[in-house]
């Protein structure tokens, strides 16, 4: 009996040893660059250098004086965005930013690096702008809750967003002391309270990627800052854009 508790003990500390090496790989997946993709004509592309890197994007709807930087979700090709944008934020030049690793960008995702670029970026594009509101959906909701700790940000939307991404992992590995072992956080929730920006959430009723506890725990915690909370109905994680309720959603947050 000794023996197989043993042999038991050392396979679960084998499981949370893969996990600590491992996690980056579980966390980020990375879109390959689009083959032969030709944007629209209103799409514009720009690179950003930062650290050695090169991060490459769309700017659309150019020559406003109000920006949207854009912070996609994990596995999201940036490009599928650009008609959206095109045709329902008008009033607004609308930034779409591969991470690192992502796309055409370079380098490797990590929690840091994704906030050293996002920062770079920003600093970029309000000199060029009067002002500059985020929208961060499901992993970039965690970047843009960054951002708007350390910048001034007019409007913030956060979409299918998180508390932080160790709690999303307790979902799935409960099993494991994930808050002992995982690497990059994404604490929105603790950044909540020092954030001043216009904000808005928007999330989907039937999620499958972040339980509801999770985003419910980040509307807690934004408290009377919250400007709005949005529910839409019948959507889950991957098709929440699709639904008009989601564009009026959008669309008010950042009147």
């Amino acid at each position: 009996m000794l023996s197989l508790l043993v042999t038991l003990l050392l396979m679960y500390l084998s499981v949370c040893l893969l996990l600590f090496v491992a996690q980056r790989k579980f966390m980020y997946f990375p879109t390959p660059p689009l083959l032969h993709f030709s944007p629209p004509m209103e799409a514009t592309q720009i690179i950003f250098e930062n650290e050695g890197e090169s991060l490459s994007g769309w700017v659309v709807n150019e020559g406003h004086s109000k920006a949207l930087l854009y912070y996609g979700g994990n596995a999201e090709n940036i490009e599928y965005n650009i008609p959206f944008f095109k045709e329902n934020l008008t009033d607004y030049t609308v930034y779409l930013i591969a991470y690192r690793g992502y796309g055409d960008s370079t380098g490797k995702p990590t929690e840091v690096n994704l906030y050293s670029d996002a920062l770079h970026i920003f600093d970029r594009v309000i000199a060029d702008h009067e002002q500059v509101s985020l929208l961060g959906r499901s992993l970039g909701s965690g970047v843009a809750t960054y951002v708007a700790t350390h910048r001034q940000v007019d409007k913030l939307i956060l979409v299918t967003p998180f508390d932080s991404t160790a709690n999303v992992a307790k979902s799935v590995y409960w099993m494991f002391p994930v808050s002992w072992l995982i690497k990059d956080k994404y604490e929105s929730a603790k950044r909540a309270p020092n954030i001043d920006a216009r904000t808005t959430i928007i999330y989907a009723e039937n999620d499958n990627v972040i339980p509801r506890e999770s985003t419910e725990y980040l509307i807690e915690a934004f408290s009377h800052r919250l400007e709005d909370s949005i529910l839409i109905r019948s959507a889950d994680h991957n098709d929440i854009s699709e639904y008009p309720d989601y564009v009026t959603g959008l669309k008010r947050a950042l009147d």
